[in-house]
């Protein structure tokens, strides 16, 4: 659970009129909801370096991962990914060049620092230190200071520290007092970096306004008067204004913005949940949340759409055992990070690159990832899966994979020599050009073939007998005796080019007409 939502609103989700909605699409099937399943926090990021794609990075409140910073694509709903894996980690901001994520993290029951990542969630690197809560990290622009809220004694103040870990925090200014029931808020850079916006803390929380605070006159300056600043405040990347979260003078939430050169206030989204509001980095689209979902709009409230989904299950408990199943194999499969593997087969990247196998590379991380189906409501039929991260001749690559498998561990060895083969096996160099050709010859062993060819789909045994057949999808067969081959043979009427696929690992055959 967050800070925010623990500590200080100590609010849930109630779910039951979206259940009973789910129930009844799905016939007598009693749906259920992983209540604690929600999403806080969303920002808004550039097309990163790390798929080419804009994302929205946010915290989800699991029951299995703690919270975690996960992120979604802009434009593909179903495609989300998890940066975090450890600790309980919450309030995600994107760098304005998208290279970095800052964010709050640390044991739930512990004190809270700043930490930042890359990107894709490599390379995690704790910044601050101390006995106070850190929280709400936010970048200015230009990426060279990190700016976020520390509580000490019942009083939160804001500081200024470098990204690269360099020099020690700078303390900016006193925002108010707080308890229990403050509603924090992160604060805001300007365009130039030269200003901070930020929430002046009320315990009463209805005095609570947007001030602005000049980094080089040392003053600062009042812009709302309304009070009732909820928790979500963004300043736009063109700097003309200001969003924020507000219940306004009725009792439900909204959006607001503020201009700074009219001085005007406008509502543009109504009935939002106030756990954070973002800018998109071209200023004219903003991502809110909506019953603890991600939701995006352009800048002035319009075209409203939904990317996360309240997840509903028709069978919570093998929903819970198939999420943490796939949790468990990626905190073992996370040994392999900083390791060298060959490849054992040739892989199909997420984007449809082509590896060649037994190249050399290096494991750079290992993350969670699930692709939800399409209608993505219901999620049992959602697949947890296992993303590798790799780098090939100082080049990354990701790897998608094991998909909903028993055996996450097991099947990684499938997909990864840990030894240098061409030094654990003594194979001649007549055997090596057969496998790099994605051939066989006769005399090679069962372990060469799979190497060549991959899994076989039929073995066929006769009883009593030594020999051995097996059939390969692309039509061929290979016969064994006594575990050695015989004869591997190819039949097709005619074949123009048979492409190595990720699963099959069928050979690359020239035109032919003829039986081998």
């Amino acid at each position: 659970m967050s800070i925010l939502a623990g500590k200080y609103l100590n609010q849930k989700v109630a779910l039951f009129a979206v259940l009973l909605m789910a129930a009844a699409c799905i016939g007598n099937l009693r749906a259920e909801s992983l209540e604690e399943e929600r999403c806080e926090y969303p920002v808004w990021s550039v097309k990163t370096q790390d798929t080419g794609v804009e994302r929205i990075a946010y915290a989800l409140v699991s029951k299995v991962y703690g919270t975690q910073i996960w992120t979604i694509n802009t434009d593909n709903a179903r495609s989300r990914v998890m940066l975090t894996s450890v600790n309980w980690n919450r309030h995600p901001y994107w760098s304005y060049d998208g290279k970095r994520v800052a964010y709050a993290g640390g044991d739930e029951k512990q004190i809270q620092q700043i930490y930042i990542m890359n990107e894709d969630g490599t390379e995690q690197i704790r910044l601050t230190t101390g006995p106070e809560d850190k929280l709400y990290p936010v970048f200015n622009q230009e990426g060279t200071a990190l700016a976020y809220l520390s509580i000490e004694n019942g009083e939160a103040f804001i500081y200024e520290v470098n990204p690269n870990g360099q020099g020690v925090p700078r303390l900016i200014t006193a925002c108010g007092k707080t308890d229990k029931d403050t509603v924090l808020s992160p604060v805001a850079y300007s365009q130039k970096g030269d200003r901070i916006a930020y929430v002046k803390l009320d315990r009463e929380f209805k005095n609570q306004n947007i001030f602005v605070y000049n980094l080089n006159t040392k003053k600062e300056e009042q812009l709302t008067t309304a009070g009732y600043i909820g928790s979500g405040l963004a300043w736009s990347a063109d700097g003309a204004k200001i969003a924020y979260a507000s219940p306004g003078e009725g009792k439900n939430y909204s959006i607001y913005t503020y201009e700074l050169k009219t001085k005007v206030t406008a509502e543009i989204v109504t009935g939002i949940t106030p756990l954070g509001v973002s800018f998109a980095p071209d200023s004219k689209h903003l991502c809110f949340l909506r019953n603890y979902q991600v939701w995006i709009c352009d800048s002035k409230g319009k075209n409203q759409k939904q990317l996360t989904s309240q997840e509903i299950v028709t069978n919570l408990r093998g929903w819970q055992d198939r999420k943490k199943q796939n949790f468990d194999a990626l905190m073992v499969l996370k040994s392999y990070i900083g390791k060298t593997v060959w490849l054992r087969n040739t892989i199909m990247t997420d984007r449809g690159e082509h590896l060649d196998k037994l190249s050399e590379a290096l494991i750079v991380n290992v993350r969670n990832k699930m692709l939800l189906p399409e209608k993505y409501r219901v999620i049992d039929d959602s697949r947890f899966g296992i993303e590798i991260e790799i780098k090939i001749n100082k080049k990354k690559f990701y790897i998608v994979y094991l998909y909903e498998s028993t055996q996450y561990v097991e099947d990684f060895s499938k997909y990864f020599f840990l030894t240098n083969p061409y030094t654990t096996f003594d194979w001649s160099k007549e055997e090596w050009d057969a496998i790099k050709q994605r051939t066989v010859i006769a005399g090679m062993n069962k372990t060469q073939v799979k190497l060549a060819l991959g899994e076989p789909t039929k073995i066929i045994k006769n009883a009593g007998s030594l020999t051995e057949l097996w059939v390969y999808k692309f039509g061929g067969t290979v016969s064994f005796i006594d575990e050695k081959v015989k004869e591997f043979k190819v039949v097709k009427t005619e074949i123009i080019q048979v492409r190595e696929s990720e699963t099959t690992q069928e050979p690359i055959i020239k035109k032919k007409s003829r039986r081998e």
